[in-house]
């Protein structure tokens, strides 16, 4: 199939060289030109302008910056009638609906996608890249986004919805990443050699695991009784937690924020509930201080 990648970054890259494995006739475009030299070499074509590679294929693939500027390269783009543009760059919900508004009055068939991966789990099985758009669009380019990750998904049709699973699902993963940054900060502000700290890492993410099937079972049904660890019971852990790290003289926004958050669901009555319930009482909780 003949496809088009533009925006050869290290995830753009890493696109055009999986398809080209898979035996695909790929045209590449980049604004620094000089990228799109190795994949010639592999037998990519080069356009020279985002016009001829939106030209050359009837499915694009963009992964560039950001929507905004995706609909930049739009705007001196060929008659997009009949074309599926494929966007993996990111973006806000705004500017995704923006995106497929233009698009649908053009002619062109939408998918936007977000990939779960660094640029080197490109084609692996377990690589995940989420999708939204028509049902009928990801059955026909089904098979393309598992070639480009074997665990791809069609999660709906709203373009706006990308980019809200997108902001959550990166929030999971940087809270980890952060949790793991301030940990670090307050034990080597203790005297805690850091060593000693990362090799007793894989004990919380057992913890971790468990927190994700507490998740999956509470918040989904609503149901947030019967815990084994209360909301009393991590108010006073965070309490504890806070004022090691104010002894210490450490910036406390972190843990502030996650105590203040805690206590303010047990003042609201919800001491015996799951930690879990703060999904539903923090939009509440918001309104009250908005008001």
């Amino acid at each position: 199939m003949k496809i088009s990648v533009l925006g050869l970054g290290a995830m753009g890259t890493a696109l055009a060289h999986c398809l080209i494995r898979a035996g695909h006739d790929v045209t590449v475009w980049n604004r620094t030109a000089a990228k799109a030299t190795p994949l010639a070499g592999d037998g990519a074509q080069v356009a020279p302008s985002p016009a001829h590679a939106i030209a050359a294929s009837p499915l694009i693939l963009t992964c560039i910056k950001g929507h905004r500027e995706v609909l930049e390269l739009l705007q001196d783009a060929p008659d997009l009638a009949g074309k599926t543009l494929c966007d993996l760059s990111t973006g806000d919900q705004a500017d995704a609906e923006e995106l497929v508004a233009l698009l649908t009055e053009r002619g062109a068939d939408y998918m936007l996608g977000m990939i779960n991966a660094y640029p080197s789990g490109v084609g692996q099985p377990d690589t995940t890249i989420l999708t939204v758009s028509p049902p009928e669009i990801w059955t026909a380019h089904e098979a393309i986004l598992k070639t480009l990750g074997g665990s791809s998904a069609h999660v709906g049709e709203t373009p706006s919805a990308l980019a809200a699973l997108f902001a959550g699902l990166f929030t999971v993963r940087q809270a980890f990443m952060f949790g793991m940054i301030h940990g670090g900060l307050v034990c080597k502000a203790a005297g805690i050699p850091m060593q000693v700290y990362a090799d007793q890492i894989p004990a919380s993410l057992k913890l971790v695991h468990d927190y994700y099937h507490l998740f999956r079972r509470t918040v989904p049904a609503g149901e947030y009784d019967n815990a084994e660890a209360t909301m009393n019971v991590y108010a006073l852990a965070w309490q504890d937690a806070l004022k090691t790290v104010r002894g210490l003289g450490l910036p406390d926004a972190f843990h502030a924020l996650m105590h203040d958050q805690v206590n303010a669901a047990v003042k609201d009555g919800l001491g015996d509930k799951q930690l879990t319930a703060l999904v539903d009482h923090l939009p509440h909780s918001v309104e009250r201080v908005d008001m």
